[in-house]
């Protein structure tokens, strides 16, 4: 049955090469190896390229930090690490954040050296998300700070002013 639905869930080309195997198992490795590009280097050397060239410029730091993941899922398809034990695993996978959080912090504009500051000042640098958190409150923090005043704080200037000419003559 499970043979049947990969043979029909294939191109006719693909399937007729997998037909004469006897198990479902023969037929899911041998279609991986011969068509599967995991582990395949260029690939893993064209999205690295892609990482390490990232850089905010004029993207908001979502956008920025979205575009990073995107690419580290893609590396992640690539790069299949297959650990003996869970505590390797739980290691390695500690590690690679960790660097993610570096690539992130390094293409970061100028604007957020300060708070670049503070991340890898701590005594624990944070994982992905609570850095991109921190980053993104620093980003609404600013646009909330620089926003010209409103129309309603402007005509209260005025009035003022209107009342205190007022009050002169």
């Amino acid at each position: 049955m499970i043979m049947a639905w990969l043979w029909n869930s294939m191109v006719l080309k693909i399937s007729d090469t997998c037909m004469f195997l006897n198990s479902a198992k023969a037929i899911w490795f041998t279609v991986e190896e011969t068509y599967s590009k995991a582990k395949d280097a260029a690939q893993i050397y064209e999205v690295k390229v892609k990482t390490m060239a990232a850089k905010q410029g004029t993207k908001t730091v979502m956008e920025y930090a979205n575009q990073l993941k995107s690419l580290w899922m893609e590396l992640d398809h690539y790069r299949v690490i297959k650990a003996k034990f869970s505590e390797d695993l739980t290691i390695l996978r500690e590690y690679i954040e960790q660097d993610q959080v570096y690539d992130f912090l390094v293409g970061l504009n100028q604007e957020y050296d300060q708070v670049r500051i503070q991340i890898l000042g701590k005594e624990k640098v944070p994982g992905l998300n609570e850095v991109v958190a921190i980053i993104w409150s620093e980003e609404s923090r600013r646009s909330l700070m620089l926003k010209t005043p409103t129309t309603d704080s402007s005509a209260m200037i005025v009035e003022g002013a209107t009342v205190m000419v007022a009050k002169q003559k």
